[in-house]
């Protein structure tokens, strides 16, 4: 079948990030977050993950999506858990990331459960109170079906002695998640780290000079945007012959003015005009008719666009296709 626009998923780049991240950090667990359809990369990127990987997921409806591609892997839901949708989570045996006390005493029969604890000492979003901490200790403690396994948290290292005292009854954890993709730097009680950006190959070192070749970049890009030149145009612009290749890739599809450049055959070509259904691009003699055209790839990463919101932007491409070297995900979401 051919495809127009399409992501096209790199595996062995996928796999490359996570080993350069163990091999320079020193975790236990690493936790990846595949929220919003694996940042849409398609939540069958979880079929090429290692055994020992734990899924973080603050949707609903995508742990039901990747229960479709991996019944066993471990999944922590730090989503709204309520009446709703609790008994599904359970059947899906899935770990509850509980913000409040409040579900648990909502539930009067549980499955077997594993949960985890998310503390927040600022109380924004999260447990900060050690008389909370105590009655969820007390309804686990007197439900056999209830373990408690973790916690999670977002603490710097100038909090962790008032984090310290906070979960002071809190003992034999098996995970305790205190670091994050911003804050790799290991704080001490911490055995495990939230990652999303890093694995799937956003450098946060962003090039002093734009469209510079980079030859230490960390990680590489998992994501690749593809497209077809469909028509070629020469016209005069400005008094000067310009060559303009159409692509069928436009507003609707989720391009815009931050991207600036597509990659075509490893070199870079500024895009000239966007409009809702297509673009045009500023292309030369060497470019022809179905030509294939890189949105964003290795050869042109979204880092030289978008320096702190790049996941944010993986988003807007939400009705493509997803290639796989084994398989094909007609739609970006599938449940």
């Amino acid at each position: 079948m051919e495809y127009t626009n399409y992501i096209k998923i790199n595996k062995d780049n996928l796999l490359y990030n996570l080993n350069y991240f163990n091999n320079k950090y020193n975790y236990k667990h690493i936790i990846l977050d595949v929220s919003n359809n694996a940042y849409s990369h398609g939540m069958y990127i979880i079929k090429y993950l290692p055994n020992n990987i734990y899924l973080y997921i603050n949707n609903f409806n995508d742990c039901l999506l990747a229960r479709k591609y991996n019944k066993n892997i471990p999944i922590i839901y730090g989503g709204e858990i309520t009446i709703d949708n609790v008994y599904d989570l359970l059947v899906n045996n899935i770990i509850l990331s509980l913000k409040s006390s409040f579900i648990l005493k909502k539930i009067k029969t549980f499955d077997s459960t594993n949960i985890i604890l998310n503390i927040d000492i600022k109380g924004y979003d999260g447990i900060n109170t050690k008389e909370e901490i105590n009655e969820i200790i007390n309804i686990i403690n007197n439900n056999s079906n209830l373990k408690l396994i973790g916690i999670i948290s977002k603490i710097k290292e100038e909090d962790y002695l008032e984090f310290c005292d906070l979960i002071e009854n809190l003992t034999n954890l098996e995970l305790i998640i205190l670091n994050n993709e911003e804050d790799k730097k290991k704080i001490k009680l911490s055995n495990g780290i939230k990652l999303d950006n890093s694995i799937y190959g956003i450098n946060k070192t962003i090039p002093k000079k734009l469209f510079k070749k980079e030859e230490n970049k960390e990680y590489k890009q998992v994501f690749t945007l593809k497209t077809h030149i469909i028509k070629i145009n020469t016209k005069i612009i400005k008094k000067k012959e310009s060559i303009l290749g159409t692509i069928p890739l436009g507003f609707l599809n989720g391009l815009n003015a931050y991207i600036t450049h597509v990659s075509i055959n490893k070199k870079l070509y500024k895009i000239h005009e966007i409009n809702e259904e297509y673009s045009l691009i500023e292309i030369d003699k060497n470019i022809s008719i179905l030509d294939t055209v890189e949105i964003t790839s290795e050869n042109n990463p979204l880092e030289n666009y978008y320096h702190n919101n790049t996941l944010n932007y993986f988003n807007l491409f939400n009705n493509l296709s997803i290639i796989y070297e084994d398989y094909t995900l007609e739609k970006t979401f599938i449940y």
